[in-house]
């Protein structure tokens, strides 16, 4: 089995400043993957996960602990592309037993797995406190185990932040306009046009109100185009 984790090219869309999504937007996931990767890593059996060693077939009964996470999450984007991002560093502890046909071993130990975005492989140590001749297999099973729950992981975190455009990569700011005052605006290229039609509503209304008391109209700056 390949114990690489396979991280898919997307196209991405940024916030509703973001023209084309073409200017770098980052956006954080490290809580949310402690919380993921617990779930998926901690407290967990391994079911009866089959290996063979010389031309026999075994199972590992384990149930793993985890120990120490520490790393982080996130995604970016830069000229319409997503780039989902991570590195990690786990230490898992796993205890139970080995089964193969009528007979049991215990089998007990920690497992370091070390991984980044751009590594080929994880990086992975072993601890053991029972050595058997498959121990080799047995590191391998363990292995494969834990990369395809990360590769459950980072399935989840490519998946975050898709949507339609203008509306996927980051929630998309609403304008604010507040009666007889300017407010700030924060959205760039696009929120000057937001910004220009909320004004002239506005202002028609107050011209509107005006004319049926019979008061001078008020124009905003904003009436007319101003880029």
């Amino acid at each position: 089995e390949n114990s690489s984790i396979q991280v898919a090219k997307q196209a991405a869309y940024g916030s509703s400043w973001n023209a084309n999504s073409y200017h770098y937007e980052e956006r954080d996931y490290t809580s949310w993957g402690k919380k993921r990767l617990n779930e998926l890593l901690d407290k967990v059996d391994t079911n009866g996960l089959p290996f063979s060693a010389k031309s026999q077939e075994f199972t590992l009964e384990l149930k793993t602990e985890m120990k120490k996470l520490d790393g982080d999450a996130w995604c970016n984007i830069r000229k319409g592309k997503k780039l989902t991002c991570f590195n990690y560093e786990l230490e898992l502890a796993f205890k139970g037993h080995i089964a193969g046909g009528t007979n049991k071993w215990d089998l007990e130990g920690k497992f370091f797995y070390e991984v980044a975005v751009d590594d080929d492989e994880p990086e992975t140590r072993f601890e053991f406190k029972q050595r058997y001749p498959f121990q080799k297999e047995v590191e391998k099973a363990l292995c494969n185990f834990v990369t395809a729950k990360f590769s459950v992981f980072v399935a989840e975190l490519s998946a975050k932040g898709n949507g339609q455009k203008k509306e996927g990569f980051a929630a998309k700011t609403e304008t604010r306009v507040q009666v007889g005052q300017y407010q700030k605006y924060e959205q760039g290229p696009d929120g000057v046009k937001a910004l220009q039609e909320t004004a002239k509503k506005y202002s028609d209304k107050m011209n509107a109100a005006a004319k049926e008391q019979d008061k001078p109209a008020k124009h905003l700056h904003c009436e007319n185009p101003t880029h």
